[in-house]
Formats: C-alpha cells, sequence, structure tokens
C-alpha cells in the first residue's frame, strides 16, 4: 500500500472536492499497488518541521494541487504566501518524492494588493524540489514564469477536476424543460469580482445577464435556468434572490430544489457533476464551473472577470464563449451576452463534438503525466 499526502483546498468548495474525486480516481486508475490518499486542507495547515518529519516517515509521495493554489489569502497567514504554506528554507528538508499537479494562478482582477515578496522565492525553491512541476493551462504558466520560474520545466497538466464522475441525480423540475441552462455565480469575494463602487457594477451585470436570459426563454419559452452554487453557507446564493425577482418561475436554486446535496461533499462531487451532465449549456462564473461541465460534455460559456476563465476557454479551444464582464458597462452588454448564449445553444452539437476531442487529448496527457508519478514510488 502506497500512500499519498494530498494537499489542496478541501472543506467548503464543490469545485475544489469534485477535483479531489477526479485525482483520486486518476491515479487509482493507474495504480499497481493499493493507494491510500492522506488530505491536508492547505488553507489550514502550516507545513512546520514536525509535519514535514512526519511526513518523510509515512508518506511515499507529496501531492500539490489541483486547483488555484498561486493565490494569497492573509488570513491564511501564509509563510510561503501561497497556498503551500511552508517557510522556503524548510522545502528542502521534505525528502518524499514532490508532485506538483496542474496548480493555476489564481489572482483575481480587481484585487491590487499584489502577492507577498517571499511568494516567487518559495515557488522557484518548489520547482527545483519538485520531481515534477505542473501547471493547469498556458496562461498560469506564463504568470509563473514572470516570477523567475523555468518555463521550460512547467508542464502544462489539465485540471483534473474534469474527470469526476458523475453520479446519477433525478431532478424533476427539469422534465420537459429545454433548453436548460445552468448558471453558476461565484458569491465570494465581490470586491474582487467587480470594479468600484462594486454592488453597483454586481448589479449591472445581473441586470444585463438576466436581460439575456429572459430573452432566450422568450424564444424557447420550455427554458429553465438552474442556478448552481459551489459554495456552502449561502455565500453564492446570497443573490439567488435577485436573478428571481427579474427570471420568476424561469429560474430554479440547486441549493433549494437538491437540498440533500449540500453542503458541499467529496463523496457527492459526482451528483453536482450530474446535475452539470444535464444542461444544455453552462454559464460559469467559478473555473470549475467551466472545468465540470466540460469534463462531462457540456457547452460552456465562461463568464466574469477573473483570468482562470479565460485562460480555460483558450485552452480547450473555446475562447469564443467568454463572457468578459470587465466590459459590463458597455451599453449594450445584454445583447452581447444573448448572443454569446444563443450561438452556444446552436452550436450545442458541435461544441459537443469538439469537447470530446479536446477532453481525449487532455486524457491522454494526463494518463502519462500519472504513469510518471507512480513511477516515482512504484519502484
Amino acid at each position: 500500500m502506497k500512500r499519498i499526502f494530498h494537499v489542496g483546498g478541501w472543506s467548503r468548495n464543490y469545485g475544489d472536492l469534485a477535483l479531489q474525486n477526479g485525482v483520486m480516481a486518476e491515479f487509482q486508475k493507474h495504480a499497481q499497488n493499493g493507494l491510500e490518499f492522506v488530505p491536508i486542507h492547505c488553507q489550514q495547515t502550516w507545513f512546520h518541521p514536525d509535519l514535514i518529519e512526519l511526513i518523510n516517515r509515512d508518506a511515499d509521495m507529496l501531492l500539490l494541487g489541483g486547483g488555484g493554489m498561486v493565490f494569497h489569502r492573509p488570513e491564511d497567514n501564509s509563510h510561503s504566501g501561497w497556498q503551500f504554506n511552508i517557510r522556503t528554507e524548510d522545502i528542502d528538508k521534505i525528502k518524499v518524492p514532490i508532485v506538483v499537479y496542474g496548480i493555476g494562478f489564481n489572482k483575481f482582477y480587481y484585487d491590487d494588493r499584489g502577492f507577498k515578496p517571499q511568494m516567487g522565492e518559495s515557488l522557484r525553491r518548489v520547482q527545483q524540489a519538485a520531481a515534477i512541476f505542473s501547471v493547469r493551462n498556458q496562461g498560469s504558466r506564463e504568470a509563473l514564469a514572470g516570477f523567475g520560474l523555468d518555463a521550460d520545466a512547467i508542464e502544462v497538466v489539465p485540471d483534473p477536476g474534469m474527470f469526476v464522475t458523475p453520479a446519477k441525480l433525478t431532478v424533476p423540475e427539469f422534465s420537459g424543460k429545454h433548453p436548460l441552462i445552468g448558471l453558476n455565480w461565484a458569491g465570494d469575494r465581490p470586491f474582487y469580482r467587480f470594479p468600484e463602487p462594486w454592488e453597483a457594477h454586481r448589479q449591472s451585470v445581473i441586470d444585463s445577464l438576466c436581460d439575456a436570459l429572459n430573452r432566450v426563454i422568450d424564444e424557447q419559452p420550455d427554458g429553465l435556468v438552474a442556478f448552481v452554487p459551489h459554495l456552502q453557507e449561502n455565500i453564492d446564493a446570497e443573490v439567488y434572490p435577485l436573478f428571481k425577482e427579474r427570471l420568476g418561475d424561469r429560474i430554479v436554486n440547486i441549493e433549494e430544489i437538491c437540498a440533500q446535496i449540500y453542503p458541499p461533499s467529496a463523496v457527492q462531487a459526482g451528483f453536482l457533476a450530474d446535475i452539470y451532465r444535464q444542461m444544455d449549456c453552462v454559464i460559469g462564473m467559478r473555473g470549475h464551473a467551466n472545468i465540470i461541465p466540460f469534463g462531462v460534455g457540456t457547452p460552456i460559456i465562461g463568464f466574469g472577470s477573473h483570468n482562470k476563465n479565460r485562460f480555460f476557454l483558450n485552452e480547450c479551444g473555446l475562447s469564443d464563449y467568454m463572457i468578459d464582464t470587465t466590459q459590463c458597462d458597455l451599453s449594450d452588454s445584454a445583447d452581447q451576452m444573448h448572443g454569446t448564449i444563443s450561438r452556444c445553444l446552436a452550436n450545442r452539437t458541435e461544441i459537443q463534438t469538439h469537447i470530446r476531442e479536446r477532453k481525449g487529448q487532455f486524457s491522454d496527457i494526463t494518463d502519462d503525466f500519472i504513469k510518471r508519478a507512480l513511477g516515482l514510488i512504484d519502484a
């Protein structure tokens, strides 16, 4: 039995929990020996010397990621300035193989705080210490190269959230509804997602999106919008009443009609994936609200100001399906949104074919990566 200590954001976010599910499934698929995963929640853990000693004693591998780990939260009091909370001088004390799996550059568009000065040195030292160092898209690769990392030694490996296995979930409210449009809204940190005054700009975006969705359903009256929260404690769904006010019975809240799968948990991540599988298209503000639907073959529309959505759509060849809310003050934003949603629905079959082909390529890259990672501990 080989033991992998797995570092990531394993808590309240369905996207990260789906990612965790996908990692374990992909590693188990290729493992010659039994595998045990020991999860380490990166936002609650300092890799102090005694923990490092425990890892060296009990682990066969330290696996970092995936997810948007190149992200600074001041409340974490991180020694490194990113989500691997370790003092730079302690990195070389880790003696088991370090594998960095598809991490992402995760700076919010309107966050002007910058990063801690030690982050670049920490990332460079981790790259030097790692047996394999990978990011989840070319955009993240370019961003990390800007911190002095060796770009030629940064691999690009797809985010494993696309490999979560759907688990059948029956939703009676979906019966007879077409098109089914999934909508994921990111409710946390609105002051970094919208320019100041952020409340007014957020309302402008919601108004434009509701106008666009109402027009789509006016044209296809059997349509339904499914509001799909990823975070627990009503964080994403806080704005749901604003959508309900504008859309009425044309929108349902998954956190209400499928309350049995909340709060988010790793064991139920497959049910979230199945909700996305049933959609005709998904408008995703969170990164994994694009990655998970893509993985189950559903056409996606990236939404919001965060570069990670743009990075992913570029990576999977769907860059024409990005609604960039940094342009939300334009007078024709509702027209632009309506046009993108309508085009996505009209091209659904073509997009699904493209997704199957591109996911096959992503699967090949992932298989190669995991075989090499397991080779570090199977010998």
